[in-house]
């Protein structure tokens, strides 16, 4: 009686996620906002955002948000500026995307076992 056995190879496929960085100035001293939106994912990446003492992290700057994100792989993509307003009172919104790569996930592929 003959076997013939197929394995399951497993697969290792890197993943880029992305984000954004987003800096509003928000008053005539021209201090900017910074937040870091992570999109339906941002319980995952929150860490990322934490102190040594685990408290959350607050940046006056955005290049202060990028540099703590970098620490974890994360890289700009693209940056574009969104301005509002009118003559007398000009707004403008700072959007950095960044990416990085995630862990290789294992995905299985279709094994047969046949005897």
């Amino acid at each position: 009686m003959a076997a013939v056995f197929a394995f399951a190879v497993a697969s290792f496929a890197q993943t880029k996620v992305y984000a954004e960085i987003i800096g509003d100035e928000y008053d005539v001293a021209g201090k900017v906002s910074v937040k870091v939106e992570f999109g339906k994912n941002s319980q995952k990446y929150a860490y990322m955002l934490k102190g040594n003492d685990g408290k959350k992290l607050y940046f006056n700057k955005m290049v202060d948000a990028m540099n703590q994100l970098s620490k974890f792989g994360w890289q700009i993509e693209n940056t574009y500026v969104v301005v509002d307003g009118d003559y007398d009172r000009i707004s403008s919104e700072y959007h950095w995307i960044i990416s990085r790569e995630e862990e290789p996930v294992e995905k299985p592929e279709e094994s047969t076992n046949q005897q």
